[in-house]
Parts: C-alpha cells; sequence; structure tokens
C-alpha cells in the first residue's frame, strides 16, 4: 500500500470511530444535568379535574403519574406550571427517596431531608447539591390543559 493511501486510510478509520463513540451515551439520560435516569414521559392532565384542581390558583400543587418515580407539578404564576420527578437526587439508589410538596413551593425529601424549590427545581439545602429533574409542560390556562414530555 503506498503511504498516501495509508494516511487516507488512517484518517477514515479515525473518523468513523470519533462517531461511532460520540455517538454512545454514558448510561440512558440524555438530560446531562440531572442524574435521574431517563423515562420518556408523555402526560396530559387536565386541572379542572380531580385530582389537579389544586393547580388553579398560583401556589398549588399536584401529583402525577410517570417520570421515574412520579411527577410533582406546581403552579408557579397565572400561565405557567412547572413540572419536575419525585426522586430525591441525593440518593438515587435509595427508593425511600422521594420528594414531597410542601404549602410553602417548596419539595422535601423526606429520607434526607434535602429541600428543593418548585418554581425551578433548584435546591434550597440538604445534603445533595443537583436539583430537581424538570420536565418540559405545554399549559393551555383557558381549557386547563397540561401535557407534561421531556
Amino acid at each position: 500500500m503506498q503511504r498516501g493511501g495509508f494516511i487516507k486510510l488512517l484518517f477514515a478509520f479515525i473518523a468513523v470511530s470519533i462517531g461511532v463513540f460520540s455517538s454512545c451515551s454514558k448510561g440512558n439520560n440524555p438530560d446531562i444535568s440531572s442524574n435521574v435516569p431517563y423515562v420518556a414521559i408523555n402526560v396530559t392532565i387536565n386541572i379542572n379535574n380531580a385530582p389537579y384542581t389544586n393547580l388553579k390558583t398560583v401556589g398549588g400543587q399536584a401529583y402525577a403519574n410517570g417520570g421515574y418515580r412520579g411527577i410533582i407539578l406546581s403552579r408557579t404564576n397565572s400561565s405557567t406550571i412547572a413540572a419536575f420527578d419525585r426522586t430525591c437526587t441525593y440518593d438515587i439508589s435509595d427508593n425511600n427517596g422521594i420528594v414531597q410538596a410542601q404549602t410553602n413551593g417548596t419539595a422535601i425529601c423526606l429520607d434526607c431531608e434535602s429541600s428543593y424549590n418548585l418554581t425551578n427545581g433548584g435546591v434550597n439545602s440538604g445534603p445533595t447539591t443537583i436539583g430537581l429533574k424538570q420536565y418540559s409542560v405545554t399549559f393551555n390556562p383557558t381549557s386547563g390543559d397540561v401535557t407534561i414530555k421531556n
């Protein structure tokens, strides 16, 4: 094989290797800002129906099925509802690490006592340093329809 042909073959091998390895992801979690495992979500609820009627008022909270360990919803203002996974981010392997909504706009893990802000999922206090996994929400205040996706 000629030297020029070998170099072209070497560059082709390197390019293919980079493409293959960069397409692999560590684990199955495309949300690299969270340590909560990825679970596909496409949930639709209506805040006019039980058990979601608390979301009709700003500051109201409710739970929905889906996500890794459930979804916590919070009405942050007249036109916005935030959705987070209920999994405490301190110790994912701890099955007791589930956050519970509080009346003051926070959620607390009853196991490790980490506290989270239900407006943005950020950490208020506790041993965790990673915020709650947040899901994308589409909300129609007129109809009350809420769609939660990732």
